[in-house]
Protein backbone atom coordinates (compact mmCIF):
# COMPACT_ATOMS: atom_id res chain seq x y z
CA UNK A 1 0.00 0.00 0.00
CA UNK A 2 2.44 2.49 0.55
CA UNK A 3 4.51 1.51 -2.18
CA UNK A 4 1.28 2.60 -4.27
CA UNK A 5 1.02 6.26 -2.43
CA UNK A 6 4.69 6.67 -3.59
CA UNK A 7 4.15 5.85 -6.90
CA UNK A 8 0.86 8.02 -7.15
CA UNK A 9 3.07 10.74 -6.15
CA UNK A 10 5.36 10.58 -8.48
CA UNK A 11 2.45 10.50 -11.02
CA UNK A 12 0.70 13.50 -8.94
CA UNK A 13 4.43 15.14 -9.58
CA UNK A 14 4.77 14.36 -13.15
CA UNK A 15 1.31 15.99 -14.19
CA UNK A 16 2.15 19.04 -11.88
CA UNK A 17 5.18 19.38 -13.64
CA UNK A 18 3.48 19.20 -17.00
CA UNK A 19 0.78 21.91 -15.67
CA UNK A 20 3.98 24.10 -14.47
CA UNK A 21 5.97 23.74 -17.34
CA UNK A 22 2.98 24.78 -19.46
CA UNK A 23 3.91 28.58 -18.54
CA UNK A 24 6.13 30.10 -20.74
CA UNK A 25 10.19 29.66 -20.16
CA UNK A 26 10.06 33.01 -19.09
CA UNK A 27 8.05 32.79 -16.03
CA UNK A 28 9.61 29.52 -14.96
CA UNK A 29 12.57 29.16 -12.46
CA UNK A 30 13.61 26.25 -12.93
CA UNK A 31 16.10 24.99 -15.29
CA UNK A 32 14.23 22.30 -17.80
CA UNK A 33 17.37 20.33 -19.12
CA UNK A 34 19.18 20.06 -15.86
CA UNK A 35 18.97 17.34 -13.08
CA UNK A 36 15.66 17.77 -10.77
CA UNK A 37 16.41 18.93 -7.50
CA UNK A 38 15.52 16.37 -4.63
CA UNK A 39 11.60 16.19 -3.66
CA UNK A 40 10.90 17.67 -0.70
CA UNK A 41 7.82 18.29 1.36
CA UNK A 42 7.04 21.45 -0.18
CA UNK A 43 8.38 21.54 -3.69
CA UNK A 44 7.76 17.53 -4.48
CA UNK A 45 6.26 19.34 -7.87
CA UNK A 46 9.75 20.05 -9.59
CA UNK A 47 10.52 16.30 -8.96
CA UNK A 48 10.09 14.02 -12.27
CA UNK A 49 8.55 11.19 -12.31
CA UNK A 50 10.80 8.44 -11.51
CA UNK A 51 9.76 4.77 -12.41
CA UNK A 52 7.69 5.41 -15.27
CA UNK A 53 8.67 6.00 -19.04
CA UNK A 54 11.60 8.59 -19.61
CA UNK A 55 12.54 9.79 -22.88
CA UNK A 56 13.95 12.96 -22.20
CA UNK A 57 14.28 15.69 -19.60
CA UNK A 58 11.63 16.91 -17.46
CA UNK A 59 9.47 19.60 -18.47
CA UNK A 60 9.01 21.33 -21.65
CA UNK A 61 13.04 21.18 -22.83
CA UNK A 62 12.27 22.23 -26.84
CA UNK A 63 10.71 25.82 -25.05
CA UNK A 64 14.45 26.62 -23.64
CA UNK A 65 16.21 28.54 -26.75
CA UNK A 66 19.63 27.59 -25.80
CA UNK A 67 19.05 23.88 -25.40
CA UNK A 68 17.04 23.70 -28.29
CA UNK A 69 19.79 24.95 -30.13
CA UNK A 70 22.08 22.98 -28.38
CA UNK A 71 19.98 20.09 -30.00
CA UNK A 72 19.62 22.07 -33.57
CA UNK A 73 15.94 22.23 -32.95
CA UNK A 74 14.11 24.50 -35.59
CA UNK A 75 11.01 26.59 -34.48
CA UNK A 76 9.02 24.69 -36.44
CA UNK A 77 9.95 21.84 -34.69
CA UNK A 78 9.33 23.65 -31.29
CA UNK A 79 5.93 24.63 -32.82
CA UNK A 80 5.23 20.98 -33.80
CA UNK A 81 6.15 20.00 -30.45
CA UNK A 82 3.78 22.61 -28.26
CA UNK A 83 1.12 21.30 -30.48
CA UNK A 84 1.66 17.86 -28.99
CA UNK A 85 1.41 19.05 -25.98
CA UNK A 86 -1.55 20.86 -25.80
CA UNK A 87 -3.41 18.51 -27.91
CA UNK A 88 -2.18 16.10 -25.42
CA UNK A 89 -2.82 18.00 -22.27
CA UNK A 90 -6.41 17.69 -21.61
CA UNK A 91 -6.20 14.00 -21.83
CA UNK A 92 -3.72 13.43 -19.42
CA UNK A 93 -5.23 15.90 -16.98
CA UNK A 94 -8.56 13.96 -16.98
CA UNK A 95 -6.27 10.29 -16.45
CA UNK A 96 -4.60 12.35 -13.14
CA UNK A 97 -7.74 13.23 -11.62
CA UNK A 98 -9.59 10.11 -12.77
CA UNK A 99 -6.28 8.54 -11.01
CA UNK A 100 -6.80 10.88 -8.16
CA UNK A 101 -10.74 9.88 -7.72
CA UNK A 102 -9.70 5.99 -7.70
CA UNK A 103 -7.12 6.58 -5.22
CA UNK A 104 -9.44 8.37 -2.94
CA UNK A 105 -11.51 5.87 -3.32
CA UNK A 106 -9.70 3.03 -1.79
CA UNK A 107 -8.01 5.38 1.24
CA UNK A 108 -11.79 5.28 1.88
CA UNK A 109 -12.03 1.53 1.82
CA UNK A 110 -9.20 1.42 4.36
CA UNK A 111 -10.31 3.52 7.06
CA UNK A 112 -11.93 2.53 10.10
CA UNK A 113 -12.45 -1.19 11.71
CA UNK A 114 -14.57 -3.03 9.17
CA UNK A 115 -12.51 -3.46 6.25
CA UNK A 116 -13.21 -5.48 3.48
CA UNK A 117 -11.06 -7.48 1.62
CA UNK A 118 -12.45 -8.41 -1.39
CA UNK A 119 -13.63 -4.48 -2.14
CA UNK A 120 -9.87 -3.36 -1.17
CA UNK A 121 -8.46 -5.45 -4.06
CA UNK A 122 -10.78 -4.64 -6.59
CA UNK A 123 -10.01 -0.87 -5.63
CA UNK A 124 -6.58 -1.57 -5.98
CA UNK A 125 -6.61 -2.82 -9.36
CA UNK A 126 -8.86 0.13 -10.98
CA UNK A 127 -5.99 2.35 -9.40
CA UNK A 128 -3.66 0.19 -11.67
CA UNK A 129 -5.82 0.49 -14.35
CA UNK A 130 -5.94 4.46 -14.37
CA UNK A 131 -2.19 4.47 -13.46
CA UNK A 132 -1.51 2.57 -16.15
CA UNK A 133 -3.95 4.70 -18.37
CA UNK A 134 -1.97 7.58 -17.37
CA UNK A 135 1.51 6.53 -17.82
CA UNK A 136 0.45 5.24 -21.37
CA UNK A 137 -1.07 8.83 -22.37
CA UNK A 138 2.17 10.45 -20.86
CA UNK A 139 4.40 7.81 -23.49
CA UNK A 140 2.52 8.33 -26.38
CA UNK A 141 2.86 12.07 -25.95
CA UNK A 142 6.59 11.84 -25.78
CA UNK A 143 7.07 9.80 -28.50
CA UNK A 144 4.83 12.36 -30.99
CA UNK A 145 7.39 14.47 -29.57
CA UNK A 146 10.27 13.08 -30.11
CA UNK A 147 9.16 11.66 -33.60
CA UNK A 148 9.41 15.67 -34.72
CA UNK A 149 13.49 15.65 -34.32
CA UNK A 150 16.15 13.75 -36.75
CA UNK A 151 18.38 10.51 -35.25
CA UNK A 152 20.90 13.26 -34.71
CA UNK A 153 18.62 15.70 -32.38
CA UNK A 154 17.27 12.43 -30.49
CA UNK A 155 20.95 11.42 -29.77
CA UNK A 156 21.92 14.45 -28.42
CA UNK A 157 18.42 14.79 -25.94
CA UNK A 158 19.33 11.01 -25.15
CA UNK A 159 22.61 12.12 -23.83
CA UNK A 160 20.38 14.73 -21.50
CA UNK A 161 17.96 11.43 -20.19
CA UNK A 162 17.85 11.24 -16.68
CA UNK A 163 19.13 8.40 -15.11
CA UNK A 164 17.11 5.66 -13.27
CA UNK A 165 18.12 5.36 -9.51
CA UNK A 166 20.54 2.29 -8.95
Amino acid sequence: MNDNRKKSGVLAVLIGSLLLVAAPPSTRAQDCHGPPPPPGPADGLRSTMRGGLQLGPSGRWWDDKEFAQQLGLSAAQARRMDEIFQANRGTLLRLFRALEHEESSLEQLTTGNHLHEDQIFQQIDQVNRARAALEKANAHMLLEIRKQMTDEQTARLDQHRPKPPR
